[in-house]
């Protein structure tokens, strides 16, 4: 993987959002799939210049800002070839109008959008929940792929009664390093799943070893520091 060497013409650069300055570059990670390479992925995680955990500083984002990256970065990662995954709250979810800026954008099937925080579902009322539902369908009729990440058992009914079939599902790192050593567990979990989705990633793969456990489970992908990860700056003028 080499996109640094690839012609991107008219590269975005970063809105000028105080909350965004913080914001160095792009780091993209990929998700392999066992049998079907034509299916891997890129996630799209931001380089962040930040004494806070990451978690807390995106946590502090307002909505508009949150809203601002995911368009600089999917702009930024359509100049360059491949398929990218991109994180999107759900509360950005609910906001039906900027889901209908989003489909306007021209991505030729190539974005997948993970929903980063399904525990936020379970605090939304019932016409969050509803607008949510909504806007995962929009975004799937105009062409994106929609995956759930970090869903854990006692999350999965919440997203089974909302009636969503997600493209595919993440076992998050945490999760999958619980049950690495029992092959049954993890087996049962990746087909339970399965249930809400068409596919099943792992996350949290770092040696040989965790990459023949997730294709013993019945997984269909995996992700972590097993593979080669790659640094995309503000703007390829820094390269």
């Amino acid at each position: 993987m080499n996109r640094l060497s690839e012609q991107a013409r008219n590269v975005p650069e970063l809105p000028r959002n105080a909350e965004l300055l913080r914001i160095t570059g792009i780091r993209l990670q990929r998700i392999h799939f066992f049998d079907d390479a034509s299916l891997d992925v890129c996630e799209v995680l931001s380089q962040v210049r930040t004494p806070l955990p990451l978690d807390l500083f995106f946590k502090h984002l307002s909505i508009t800002a949150k809203q601002q990256l995911f368009q600089w970065q999917m702009r930024r990662v359509l100049a360059l070839s491949g398929s990218y995954s991109l994180n999107l709250s759900v509360r950005m979810l609910t906001c039906l109008s900027w889901i209908s800026q989003l489909t306007r954008h021209a991505h030729q099937g190539r974005i997948v959008i993970e929903i980063q925080d399904p525990g936020t579902m379970m605090r939304l009322d019932k016409a969050e929940q509803q607008a949510v539902c909504i806007a995962v369908k929009t975004l799937v009729r105009h062409g994106f792929r929609v995956w759930l990440d970090d869903v854990s058992p006692e999350l999965f009914f919440v997203w089974r009664l909302s009636g969503i079939r997600f493209d595919a599902i993440k076992i998050e790192s945490g999760m999958f390093h619980q049950f690495r050593t029992s092959e049954w567990q993890l087996r049962v979990l990746v087909n339970q799943f399965r249930a809400l989705g068409e596919r099943v990633v792992v996350e949290g793969v770092e040696t040989p070893q965790d990459y023949a456990i997730c294709r013993m489970s019945g997984a269909d992908a995996v992700q972590g520091f097993l593979f080669e990860q790659e640094v995309l700056p503000k703007s390829l003028n820094q390269c």
